[in-house]
């Protein structure tokens, strides 16, 4: 019998890594100091799946987080900032995923299809708070500012927060 490697699951860690890639092109569209924290957000997050940290993950998540909001403050357009936070959300949650299958099931495992089935949960759920936070905005008249769907953007992701716990 073999020794069971406690690892991330690697779909899952591409996956976070692909989101977390999108969040940076999008924060590099926006700002130069939004790009910084993206930069530092896919390292650290980029680490914490390499060695199963889930605090790392996490630490991650928040810079890409914080790179949605530099670029919200930088004025960039509700479009860009909204596709930046899904991406930032979905490299998160599947990071964290990876690290939950890795310690539970081990890398030999066969975990395509739950991964797949995880990511693509979580990219739905993303995609229809986007719409919503979109229809939301233009609803209010488009001429508010770019602060105020920044804060829409954190209600979102507390929601979420709330409801993963």
């Amino acid at each position: 019998m073999s020794e069971v490697t406690r690892k991330p699951a690697l779909l899952s860690v591409s996956l976070s890594m692909v989101g977390a890639g999108v969040c940076l092109v999008a924060a590099a569209l926006s700002s130069t100091t939004a790009l910084s924290a993206a930069a530092v957000g896919v390292v650290v997050l980029a680490v914490g799946l390499l060695v199963g940290g889930r605090r790392a993950v996490t630490t991650g998540g928040v810079a890409l987080f914080a790179a949605v909001v530099f670029g919200g403050v930088a004025g960039s357009g509700p479009e860009l900032l909204l596709v930046g936070l899904l991406a930032a959300v979905f490299a998160w949650d599947v990071g964290e995923n990876a690290i939950g299958i890795g310690e539970q099931l081990g890398r030999e495992t066969d975990t395509n299809r739950a991964e797949l089935v995880h990511a693509a949960s979580t990219l739905s759920v993303g995609i229809v708070a986007t719409v919503l936070g979109y229809g939301a905005y233009r609803a209010a008249g488009g001429g508010q500012p770019v602060t105020a769907l920044v804060f829409l953007l954190l209600g979102v992701v507390a929601l979420v927060a709330a409801l993963r716990d």
